[in-house]
């Protein structure tokens, strides 16, 4: 994947953000816990940090959840091929 396929900055995401009073990051971490998957949130800012737990007050309806499903494009933003043979000494396709 590459800086163009972030789904924070995509149109999609933003515009259920925005119809919800919410951040892009918080309908996503929303979006992730309504289909029963563990978020991996990463902040160091407490202001984030706190943003990123204020996702129990609104929840994403069947369509939106449609249209952030749809901007899969089976790629990977983490690839374990790049890091873990040399950090681990080991493989992971």
């Amino acid at each position: 994947a590459c800086e163009n396929d972030l789904l924070m900055t995509d149109p999609t995401v933003v515009d259920i953000a925005t119809a919800h009073g919410k951040s892009p990051a918080q309908v996503l971490i929303r979006w992730a816990m309504q289909r029963h998957t563990l978020p991996l949130c990463k902040s160091s800012k407490p202001e984030r940090m706190k943003e990123n737990r204020n996702v129990f007050d609104f929840e994403l309806n069947s369509e939106e959840i449609r249209r952030i499903d749809a901007l899969d494009k089976r790629r990977r933003y983490n690839d374990p091929g790049v890091f873990c043979e040399a950090g681990m000494g080991t493989f992971c396709p």
